[in-house]
């Protein structure tokens, strides 16, 4: 059989667009031993097309199949108990209910306790004059602008240090 068919077939057969003629054909290329270098990647896939062919089931199969689906262990049905059910739901909502009421109190007085606490411990630190406000924030904010010069002046090294590395790594 020519090669130059056989890639034919090929291509149509992995399109799908084979015809079982054809395809009959491929079988026979890939299953007689003669398979050229280039097609020798498809031959374990057309020899395992023949092989499973070749594979029947047994007669008792069947029969096997049904005496080992009798075999299995029976699901138990369990009735459901309806008074047991509710009185468990019951249970749980009056648990539920009570934890809620206990968090909503616990949490009320602790918001309480915090305001004032956070109040207190504030107080000494309160500035009251204009002024001296202004100067406070004015000293922060320059406090700010030194530290964020500082860490970008190191970031711009740092980048330029990269690059340089770079630039040697890929000459």
């Amino acid at each position: 059989m020519e090669f130059n068919n056989i890639t034919q077939l090929l291509d149509k057969y992995w399109k799908g667009e084979t015809s079982l003629q054809e395809e009959e054909k491929l079988k026979q290329y890939f299953n007689n031993g003669k398979v050229a270098p280039e097609h020798q990647q498809f031959q374990p896939l057309f020899q395992f097309f023949k092989e499973e062919q070749d594979v029947m089931i047994s007669d008792d199969f069947e029969k096997r199949l049904l005496e080992q689906i009798k075999n299995e262990p029976q699901a138990k049905v369990r009735t459901l108990n309806w008074a047991r059910s509710i009185r468990t739901i019951a249970a749980v909502g009056i648990v539920l209910l009570g934890s809620i009421f206990i968090f909503n109190q616990v949490n009320k007085t602790t918001e309480n306790n915090t305001v004032a606490k956070t109040d207190d411990r504030f107080a000494p630190y309160e500035i009251t004059d204009e002024k001296e406000a202004y100067e406070a924030t004015k000293a922060a904010l320059l406090l700010l602008s030194g530290k964020m010069k500082k860490g970008t002046s190191k970031a711009s090294k740092g980048l330029i240090e990269i690059k340089a590395a770079k630039k040697r790594t890929f000459k």
